[in-house]
C-alpha cells in the first residue's frame, strides 16, 4: 500500500475522529472511562475541541496518512512538540484554570456516555503527558515518574495519539507516521514520550522505544481495576 503523510485541516478531522474511535473502541482503559453509549453529537463536539486545541495551543501537530489509492484518511497522530521549558508549561495552565472554573468537571458529569468519577481520576492524564510529573485527585494516586527519570521542565515530543483504521492496520500506515515522527525528533534534537495501550505497545518496541516505567491508575476506590499502562521514550540517537 502506497501511504502519503499531510498535515490535517479542519475538514479532516471528523475522518480522524471516526479512525480514532474505531481504533480505540477495544482499548481497556476506554472501556473504563467510557462505557456509553456516547451522546447525539459527541463527534461534532470531539471536532470542534481539536479545532480549538490547535488554536489554543501551538505546540499541537496533527499528521494523517493517506492510501494513496483511495485517497482515504487511515491514519492519524496526534503530537505535542515542545522546545522550551516554558512551553511544556502550555498543557499545566490550561488544565489549572479548567479546574479552578470546575469547567472540566461539569463537562464530565453531564455526558451520559462518560463514567465521570473515572475520568475525574484520569482526566489529569492530558497534563501529565506534557508536564510528567506527580499528581494526587482526591488522596488517589494518579500517575508517577521519578525525577530522576524525567523532570517537569523536560523539552520533548510527546505522542498522545496514532491510530489506524481497523480496516487497514497491519499494512504500515502507522509505522509511515511514526517515522514522520522520528524524523522530527531527529531534527529538532528532542526525544519522544508516550503512554501506549498493551495492544500498541509491541509497534512502539520495534520503533526502538524503551519501557521507563509502567504507570499504574488505581480505580479501586472507584470499584475498578488498578490499571497499568507502559510509559516508554525514544531517545534521539534511536530516531534515526
Amino acid at each position: 500500500m502506497s501511504i502519503l503523510v499531510r498535515p490535517v485541516s479542519d475538514a479532516d478531522l471528523d475522518q480522524a475522529c471516526i479512525i480514532e474511535d474505531a481504533a480505540s473502541a477495544d482499548i481497556d482503559i476506554n472501556l473504563i472511562l467510557f462505557p456509553g453509549p456516547s451522546p447525539p453529537g459527541s463527534q461534532r463536539k470531539r471536532v470542534d475541541s481539536l479545532i480549538q486545541l490547535r488554536k489554543d495551543d501551538p505546540t499541537v501537530v496533527y499528521l494523517q496518512a493517506i492510501d494513496t489509492a483511495s485517497g482515504r484518511m487511515v491514519a492519524f497522530a496526534r503530537f505535542h512538540i515542545y522546545k522550551t521549558p516554558e512551553e511544556t508549561q502550555v498543557p499545566i495552565r490550561k488544565l489549572k484554570s479548567e479546574l479552578e472554573t470546575n469547567q472540566k468537571i461539569r463537562n464530565l458529569e453531564s455526558d451520559p456516555g462518560t463514567n465521570a468519577e473515572a475520568c475525574k481520576v484520569f482526566l489529569l492524564i492530558e497534563c501529565l503527558r506534557g508536564n510528567r510529573r506527580w499528581w494526587e485527585l482526591d488522596r488517589i494516586s494518579v500517575w508517577r515518574r521519578p525525577d530522576s527519570v524525567c523532570t517537569s521542565t523536560d523539552e520533548g515530543i510527546d505522542l498522545h495519539m496514532l491510530h489506524t483504521d481497523p480496516e487497514y492496520q497491519g499494512r504500515g500506515a502507522g509505522s509511515v507516521l511514526m517515522e514522520q515522527i522520528k524524523q522530527s525528533s531527529y531534527e529538532l534534537g528532542l526525544p519522544i514520550y508516550l503512554e501506549t495501550s498493551t495492544k500498541a505497545h509491541r509497534l512502539y518496541l520495534k520503533h526502538g522505544f524503551k519501557d521507563l516505567e509502567v504507570v499504574e491508575i488505581d480505580f479501586r476506590p472507584l470499584g475498578g481495576p488498578i490499571y497499568k499502562q507502559p510509559l516508554m521514550m525514544l531517545e534521539v540517537s534511536e530516531s534515526r
